[in-house]
């Protein structure tokens, strides 16, 4: 019996290539899972789409056919004959529609784009077929009683080198999460800083006697107050996207509700009842401080994941070294 140096350059050559399809193989089911919470999402936000009917609203300086002078002059007086619900309904649904419709524009093209990646990833399973096929070829080169050291090696090499795929994408996920997080925290803080200045600079009652709803939506402090809110929510879902990947990571609910509902509602109760917005400054901080809890949430998660992925790097590496070795001692059959 002899050695066959070029074949054992071929399997190590194989094995390597099964390792980067693994990779994309690992890849693959993250966006697996990613198109599968976005077609979710999506079918919620469609339904949810119900609960905000268009609004004819005509020139936008009336709810439900009263201006807004005569509603705010009611609900600070206390009146009890005034039903709240249809006016809030409609202040919600003003605003919370094309919120919506937008979202739903975007997820689409999200979707599409996240599923032609996934079709790239199909050639990936004929491949590693042929690897293992050429793979028990080439082993079955050799005079294998079945005790060798390298079998047994090789199956904790295997087991090993999933486990540090698996790392490796949940760090790369939780890179993304941790920018997307980062970016809502950062958001929150400019929100919270124009509901300040909106407290002493913006004038609620100039607008309730001469303003549109598109002014105060839109053309105002509160309007640049309605966009960072939004770039929040976007981000905190972007994060959810990507922790939903991980097996073990413990999502909390909370840290994902949505901002832009709560901020109408709340903003139609501090614009009538003229409250300086301290409701919505409520809101806006307490989502500020949920979302420095989460960053250093995924920070900790980040960083436990990484120190992992650094010992099982060593472990592989140490393993791949006492392969090739135990490889050496191998012969070709007669």
């Amino acid at each position: 019996m002899r050695k066959d140096l070029s074949l054992i350059r071929r399997l190590e050559k194989i094995e390597k290539e099964l390792g980067y399809c693994q990779i994309k193989l690992e890849k693959e089911q993250r966006l697996a899972t990613r198109v599968h919470f976005l077609r979710s999402h999506r079918d919620r936000l469609m339904s949810v789409l119900d609960l905000f009917p268009e609004q004819d609203f005509g020139a936008g300086d009336r709810l439900c056919g009263m201006t807004f002078g005569e509603i705010s002059l009611r609900i600070i007086n206390e009146d009890k004959k005034l039903d709240l619900e249809p006016l809030r309904a409609s202040f919600l649904a003003i605003g919370m529609r094309p919120e919506i419709i937008t979202e739903l524009e975007d997820l689409d093209g999200e979707i599409k784009d996240v599923s032609e990646r996934l079709a790239t990833f199909r050639v990936f399973h004929d491949k590693v077929d042929g690897l293992q096929m050429e793979r028990r070829h080439a082993l079955s080169s050799f005079d294998l009683s079945g005790d060798e050291p390298v079998l047994a090696i090789s199956d904790e090499f295997e087991e090993t080198e999933h486990s540090w795929n698996v790392l490796t994408e949940d760090l790369t996920n939780l890179d993304d999460a941790l920018f997307n997080v980062s970016r809502s925290k950062d958001y929150l803080t400019s929100a919270r800083n124009f509901v300040l200045h909106a407290r002493s600079h913006y004038s609620v009652q100039e607008w309730i006697d001469k303003g549109y709803l598109v002014d105060l939506l839109k053309h105002s402090t509160i309007g640049r107050i309605r966009e960072m809110l939004e770039g929040a929510e976007r981000n905190l879902k972007m994060a959810l996207s990507e922790l939903i990947c991980l097996e073990d990571y413990p999502i909390v609910a909370d840290d994902f509700k949505p901002i832009l509902r709560p901020f109408y509602r709340l903003l139609f109760d501090d614009v009538f009842h003229q409250t300086k917005f301290q409701d919505l400054l409520q809101l806006v901080e307490e989502r500020l401080d949920r979302s420095v809890r989460l960053h250093d949430q995924v920070e900790k998660a980040r960083a436990a994941v990484f120190q992992t992925q650094v010992q099982k790097e060593e472990a592989r590496e140490s393993l791949f070294h006492r392969i090739g070795d135990e490889r050496r001692k191998l012969r070709l059959t007669s």
